[in-house]
């Protein structure tokens, strides 16, 4: 059975060519529509809704609507030219959880999923092998995606990942964050300026902070693994890891009174 595409067998209609076709086309046996699955869990990292069929498209444009994801082992699949998107960026998905419906937008024609296969690099390689079959190399890695609430420009920040990068924009203040794991669960909650702890939230069920007030103190904790997390005061530094939740000096990541403009996290290795 198919890994993509709902209780159906694989129906290559266009094959992989490392020239000029970087994925596979795929429908349903006797060239049905279907429903499109997760292949692997994993974390949603794009998408886009919207689109109509238009074959003038270049680019990403020529995918129409579309969903990517990020999986454990680090490498991603890429799901194109679907009619509908039933999930949305940053949201955790499990092998088999709908993602859509086959359908033709974008540059396609006729309904069909282009599939796609991309490495750590986020290079595309061969996804035939892969369509009814685990992912190369498939280990277990947890991933932390995680973006703040700038209160200067009053919008989400661009989502990071681990400790590549860091989430904020020095000299403005941060009042929210929100967090996920490409793998368990994660709890956490802000302490609001010269006030109090707010509630614990979990996951991207909803986010911490309360949009507009500023927050001086951050706490995390995961059920899969150590996080370690830091954060920036405004026109300060760093201040040191910390990796508990709890009450004490190093229980928190943050010195209260002092506003945060920036957060940092990490899994621990």
């Amino acid at each position: 059975m198919s890994r993509v595409l709902y209780n159906a067998t694989n129906q290559i209609t266009q094959k992989y060519n490392a020239i000029s076709h970087k994925g596979i086309d795929l429908v349903k046996e006797k060239n049905k529509v279907s429903d499109v699955m997760a292949h692997s869990e994993g974390i949603v990292v794009a998408c886009k809704t919207g689109q109509v069929r238009n074959t003038n498209t270049t680019g990403d444009a020529t995918y129409g609507n579309y969903v990517k994801l990020k999986h454990n082992n680090g490498m991603y699949t890429l799901y194109a030219h679907l009619k509908n998107v039933n999930v949305k960026k940053g949201e955790k998905v499990k092998q088999g959880d709908l993602l859509g419906e086959m359908g033709e937008t974008g540059k396609a024609y006729g309904a069909h999923l282009h599939f796609e296969v991309r490495n750590e690099k986020d290079v595309r390689i061969n996804p035939t092998p892969y369509i009814d079959a685990d992912l190369p190399n498939n280990k277990e890695k947890i991933s932390v995606l995680y973006q703040t609430y700038d209160s200067v420009k009053k919008k989400w920040l661009p989502n990071v990942e681990n400790d590549s990068d860091y989430a904020g924009n020095l000299g403005n203040v941060v009042s929210g964050l929100t967090i996920n794991l490409t793998q368990g669960s994660v709890t956490y909650r802000v302490h609001e300026l010269n006030n109090k702890w707010l509630p614990i939230v979990k996951d991207r069920e909803d986010y911490a902070g309360n949009l507009g007030k500023t927050i001086d103190g951050v706490q995390m904790q995961s059920d899969s693994c150590t996080l370690e997390y830091r954060v920036h005061l405004k026109g300060a530094t760093w201040l040191s890891w910390v990796e508990k939740f709890d009450d004490t000096n190093d229980g928190y990541a943050g010195i209260l009174g002092k506003e945060i403009d920036a957060v940092q996290i990490r899994v621990k290795k």
